[in-house]
């Protein structure tokens, strides 16, 4: 998929997760792109998880 400039688009993701798990987690997200300061967005999904 690619976006001009001011398009906007909805992300989604699953993370599976199991009972040994619990707690704090810090996810990163890397999306390729073709802004050459800077190639590579990164996205954090911080949570904390509750079995």
């Amino acid at each position: 998929m690619a976006l001009e400039p001011g398009e906007r688009t909805t992300l989604s993701m699953q993370f599976m997760m199991h009972g040994d798990m619990g707690g704090p987690h810090d996810f990163r997200v890397h999306l390729p792109t073709n802004d050459p300061a800077e190639p590579d967005k990164t996205l954090t999904v911080l949570s904390n998880w509750v079995p």
